[in-house]
């Protein structure tokens, strides 16, 4: 049985018949940050670009390869993680004018900011044992007038081995009351849709300062020592109580706060990219609390949310290189495939709706669209060399 296309040989006009053959067309663009128009959008999470030529009949397309800076802010303002507030319960001393002043204050909590950044471990503790000795520190020089005071009883250490932070003071007692929310003024411009949290402090999960360094919403009173307090692995005594300025015939104290849990200060692990009108990918809504609910039950999805997942994998001060021989695993198909596209809008996210900040670093990422072109099907012979294989 002949297999050949059956024509009418008779007719004097032949015709090929027509066949719905296509052929898959792939065009590559590389996106930069600095393609934006600037006076629009300001800031390269959030921007949109128009394409040097128009795209038509685009079937599918993939995020092929992005280099992102690695300098993303663990902890800003904008992420409502950078306040702590803390009680001191002063202990009788030789200096009375000090004593009384903090008396005075003993139901006013200390509030403390810490820089915007990315820190390790070591260097949060600084920061934090500074600053808290610092705002006491101005507390007594400012607001109590007792001019060249100093306070630099608290001390914060880093346990290496069981990644917990220790707070001490040694005189004083002290109090964590993380059950108390901080308000934190965020800028309009953060704030894109509805994904980005206006408040963080009612989620379960990095709802603030404390959060990263291993507490939780809950009230911390110290343990009370009255000896040296030291870890097995160091080679000095990290608290020692203060006797210098111990009236007489008193039992020296000091007094610290274990993190009940171990920190959690390397931030996210993914940002989403989002393309609008052209995401694939569907996302849960993080935090619920009431999925078992009949009524205001708060399990939730979005369909299509993002169009990549981009995995972090990189420390500050690094790049991240990602490609399809990577990480990148996103091939988004349209069918019936898309007619036109010109525009294309992009934002860079992170699970929470939260932006991701770039600080002005530049970074940029290259998409594969695929192209249906319509073309009359040919048989073509064609020789490799050998070489090719080489």
């Amino acid at each position: 049985m002949s297999h050949f296309p059956q024509y009418n040989v008779n007719n004097e006009h032949q015709l090929i018949r027509r066949q719905n053959t296509f052929v898959l067309d792939r065009k590559l663009i590389t996106f930069h940050s600095q393609d934006r128009d600037v006076s629009q959008w300001p800031n390269a999470n959030y921007f949109e670009v128009t394409l040097p030529e128009t795209l038509n009949n685009v079937q599918s397309m993939r995020l092929v390869e992005i280099q992102l800076p690695g300098n993303q802010y663990v902890f800003s303002n904008n992420q409502q993680n950078i306040k702590m507030q803390f009680y001191i319960i002063p202990n009788v001393s030789t200096q009375t004018s000090k004593y009384l002043a903090l008396e005075a204050q003993s139901t006013v909590p200390y509030e403390i900011t810490i820089q915007e950044g990315f820190f390790t471990p070591s260097e949060m503790a600084t920061e934090i044992q500074n600053l808290m000795n610092q705002v006491v520190t101005n507390f007594l020089v400012n607001e109590a007038g007792l001019s060249g005071a100093v306070y630099d009883n608290f001390s914060v250490y880093y346990d290496q081995v069981g990644q917990q932070m220790y707070f001490g003071n040694n005189f004083d007692n002290f109090q964590f009351n993380f059950t108390q929310q901080i308000k934190y003024d965020v800028p309009c411009d953060a704030i894109i849709n509805d994904n980005q949290p206006n408040e963080v402090w009612y989620q379960y999960a990095n709802w603030g300062l404390p959060s990263y360094l291993g507490f939780s919403k809950a009230i911390y009173n110290p343990i009370d020592i009255s000896g040296n307090f030291s870890f097995e692995y160091a080679s000095y005594d990290w608290l020692i109580p203060n006797t210098s300025i111990l009236p007489p015939s008193v039992t020296p104290h000091a007094y610290y706060i274990a993190a009940p849990n171990t920190i959690c200060m390397f931030g996210d692990s993914a940002i989403y990219m989002e393309m609008d009108k052209y995401n694939n990918i569907d996302e849960l809504y993080p935090y619920p609390m009431r999925t078992t609910n009949t009524y205001n039950n708060d399990y939730n999805g979005k369909v299509n949310s993002a169009f990549a997942k981009i995995p972090i994998t990189t420390t500050p001060n690094s790049q991240i290189f990602d490609s399809r021989n990577g990480f990148l695993q996103n091939v988004t198909q349209y069918h019936p495939p898309i007619d036109k596209i010109k525009k294309l809008k992009f934002k860079f996210r992170y699970h929470d709706g939260r932006l991701v900040e770039f600080k002005d670093c530049n970074f940029n990422f290259t998409i594969a669209f695929n192209q249906l072109k319509d073309e009359i099907a040919r048989d073509y012979v064609v020789r490799v060399p050998a070489e090719y294989n080489l």
